[in-house]
This record gives structure tokens, C-alpha cells and sequence, in this order.
């Protein structure tokens, strides 16, 4: 369990402040909730992409959440696919797995593997996990 910090009391009541609606338009609790998502120890605020949209970040950093379908274990290093309600992408990690069935979110880095076939690319794209929340 994380401790929260001086900031993080700070930015849970913006936070709220913000998701009650206290006369803030929907844009601006979302542009507040990026920011404070910065913040050390609030990083777990920030919006998560959906998994069929992580094409369009390439070889960036995402947030991803979702639920864990498959595991693959490799030597020194572990896949576990996450999926939500727009696809599902492979994560690798030096983590020990998660339960298959487990919800999580996660920060993590697109990556893209060439796959050659005939001439043609037919590559995928994985990501790499960073942190777990």
C-alpha cells in the first residue's frame, strides 16, 4: 500500500472536488485529473487508453485498464494479455503475472514488432509495463 504524501491529500480533495461536479465543466475536471495524474504518488488518476487505440501512440507511454485473459510465462521475463471492451494487446513484464481474471491498470510502453510474411509487415503491437496500480 502507497503512502499518500502532503500533495496527494492536496490533489484527492481537488480531485473530488472536481468528479462532484462542484461547478466545473466536464473538459476542465478532465484537464485537472490529467494534471494532478502527474503528481508523484497520484499517477493512478490518470485516463486510460483503450487498448485498440494504442496504435496511435507509438513507442510512447499509455495507461491501460482492463482485465487479464492469458498468461505466458518466458525466461526472465513474463506475457500476460489485457483486455477491455475495444481489443486486447500483450504485456510484458519483469513482474511476477497477475491472476488470470484480475482487473488492473497499468503504465506502460507501446512497442511495435516487425513481422515479415511474404514481403508483407504483418507486426503487432505490445506493450511494455512500467508500473502497476
Amino acid at each position: 500500500m502507497q503512502r499518500l504524501t502532503r500533495y496527494g491529500f492536496v490533489g484527492l480533495g481537488l480531485v473530488a472536488l472536481a468528479s462532484c461536479g462542484a461547478s466545473l465543466e466536464d473538459t476542465t475536471a478532465l484537464v485537472l485529473r490529467d494534471r494532478l495524474s502527474q503528481v508523484p504518488g497520484l499517477n493512478w488518476l490518470a485516463t486510460s487508453t483503450p487498448i485498440a487505440a494504442i496504435n496511435q501512440h507509438r513507442e510512447g507511454t499509455v495507461h491501460l485498464s482492463g482485465q487479464v485473459d492469458q498468461h505466458l510465462p518466458l525466461v526472465g521475463q513474463n506475457l500476460y494479455q489485457l483486455t477491455d471492451d475495444s481489443g486486447s494487446v500483450w504485456v510484458l513484464t519483469p513482474n511476477p503475472l497477475p491472476p488470470v481474471g484480475e482487473s488492473l491498470k497499468i503504465e506502460a510502453t507501446v512497442r511495435y514488432e516487425v513481422i515479415m510474411l511474404q514481403g508483407q509487415d504483418i507486426g503487432e503491437y505490445y506493450v511494455e509495463e512500467l508500473s502497476r496500480y
